[in-house]
């Protein structure tokens, strides 16, 4: 059997076990693509889809579709980037029989990645304003991800490498903590641009602390 294909059989059974994991142990899982697509050296075009499956009081499930463009200050790095956001929320109550919450936003990042040696990392802030019914809302979020080839140097093509990531939510119109969200996993480069990844987060809050498995596509096109 060639290493690819332990590789990828290594990959399905680490998939499958975090969904049984995720049914029994988390609080929900949530399915995650993330694309960036390049349009030249110096624009891109930045997606992603969320769909979250909730085990929590009430809320059932999420979807969320972003999407924006980007700029690059410097070649292929520190990236600004203009974007809007569709949140819709689901409830399941059969007492109250709650609708379901829209939520649209604009949001505003900059990021820029750094190397040191083995270890890849990202940072990016960004600014949201948050349009609810009958509200307005307003946070930023600094977010921190790094990333380590488990069975070579470098992050490409066949790398099976481990995953990290925090990501601390402000409320800027309250001004107060809003939420922290602290993740790791492991995930596997089918190509240079193209990752599958499982792993669990733990998201925080003011008044609960909750566990949620995540199951990610990552689509970074190239020209």
């Amino acid at each position: 059997m060639t290493s690819f294909m332990r590789y990828i059989i290594a990959g399905f059974l680490l998939i499958s076990s975090g969904v049984l994991l995720g049914q029994s142990q988390s609080d929900g899982i949530w399915f995650v693509y993330f694309g960036n697509q390049k349009i030249n050296k110096k624009w891109n075009i930045q997606s992603d889809v969320q769909y979250r499956l909730r085990q929590v009081p009430e809320q059932k499930n999420q979807f969320i579709a972003r999407g924006g463009l980007g700029y690059n200050l410097t070649p292929g790095n520190h990236n600004i980037l203009l974007g809007v956001a569709y949140v819709q929320t689901n409830f399941q109550d059969d007492l109250l029989n709650k609708p379901s919450l829209e939520e649209k936003r604009i949001y505003q990042q900059y990021l820029f990645k750094q190397n040191f040696k083995n270890l890849y990392t990202t940072h990016r802030f960004r600014l949201e304003e948050r349009f609810l019914p009958n509200d307005f809302g307003c946070r930023t979020r600094y977010f921190l991800s790094a990333q380590r080839p488990l069975n070579g140097k470098a992050l490409n093509k066949n790398s099976l490498y481990g995953s990290f990531f925090n990501e601390l939510f402000v409320d800027i119109k309250n001004k107060k903590f809003d939420r922290n969200r602290l993740y790791a996993g492991i995930g596997y480069a089918i190509h240079n641009d193209i990752r599958i990844e499982t792993g669990y987060l733990i998201q925080t809050q003011t008044t609960s602390t909750l566990g949620q498995l995540q199951l990610v596509l990552y689509n970074n096109l190239s020209l």
